[in-house]
């Protein structure tokens, strides 16, 4: 398995590095398509413009520091709802009018191949050296055509290869399936099927402070010892947490950001776009 190095220095080692997860936009080829009675390219489009009015976005030639001003985003995966080049390459172009890098990883409504194909040399890196002090590890856990999620020995064994290669880095460990159960039953059946595998590698990896995802379409917030582990609302639907049965909320399209201090404490938030579009269909019993 190959390992794509991104390195991002940062200015002022004294202030927290800023960090923007997006997830599970659902893009379709055609950008006039629905997703439940959603156009999903107009609720990523208003997350975009919510970013840009809340963040500080420093352009990387700056050289003086802003506080908190964005130096990465990550994209956990379900980029697509209809995978294809015109869908991704869409994607990028709209990513494309941050200056900071945007970095993703395969979701299970995408096709593997088809992000790796994506012409973009900062898309498909796996590992993000931010700063002086954090590393991100970016981890595939699909398989095209299936829901769940399952980790490669190849990609498990590479996650412990980069883990002894950065004993003291803090890092941040990142997927699209939820590694552990958010006691919604009908999620919980189609998260990450081998775990328990993952997790026995991250016990043994005391640098490890948080693992975050998306896949959930809404916010969830555990730790597992001393590491985080949290979720990202999406950018289209979200569903109602707690459920039995696939059940939609009322809650609108969001992002989640995060704040890296130097000590490895992290502190995260999320920030939703004022109000649901009209249409959606909060009657339906699944996609």
């Amino acid at each position: 398995m190959l390992t794509n190095v991104l390195s991002i220095a940062t200015t002022d080692q004294t202030k927290p590095i800023r960090m923007v997860q997006i997830s599970d936009c659902h893009l379709f080829e055609d950008p006039d398509a629905r997703f439940l009675g959603m156009n999903t390219e107009d609720s990523f489009q208003s997350v975009i413009e919510l970013i840009k009015k809340e963040q500080p976005l420093q352009r990387l030639t700056e050289q003086a520091s802003t506080d908190n001003a964005v130096s990465l985003f990550i994209a956990t995966g379900d980029i697509a709802q209809t995978p294809s080049p015109a869908t991704y390459t869409r994607f990028l172009e709209r990513m494309s009018t941050f200056d900071q890098p945007c970095v993703w990883l395969q979701g299970n409504h995408d096709l593997n191949h088809l992000l790796l194909e994506t012409p973009n040399l900062q898309a498909n890196m796996n590992l993000i050296e931010l700063g002086d002090h954090w590393l991100i590890i970016m981890l595939n856990s699909s398989n095209d055509h299936e829901i769940e999620g399952r980790f490669s020995t190849e990609e498990l064994n590479w996650l412990t290869a980069q883990l002894k290669a950065y004993p003291n880095r803090h890092i941040i460990v990142a997927l699209h399936h939820n590694p552990m159960k958010i006691q919604s039953e009908w999620i919980d059946q189609c998260g990450l099927s081998n775990a328990y595998d993952f997790w026995a590698i991250i016990d043994q990896a005391p640098q490890v402070r948080a693992v975050v995802h998306g896949h959930v379409h809404q916010v969830f917030e555990s730790t597992r010892g001393s590491v985080k582990i949290w979720s990202c609302p999406s950018t289209c639907i979200q569903f109602k947490p707690l459920c039995e049965k696939f059940t939609v909320d009322n809650l609108p399209s969001g992002y989640r950001w995060f704040d890296l201090h130097h000590n490895g404490q992290i502190d995260s938030g999320v920030s939703r776009i004022a109000q649901m579009p009209a249409g959606v269909d909060f009657d339906s019993l699944g996609y």
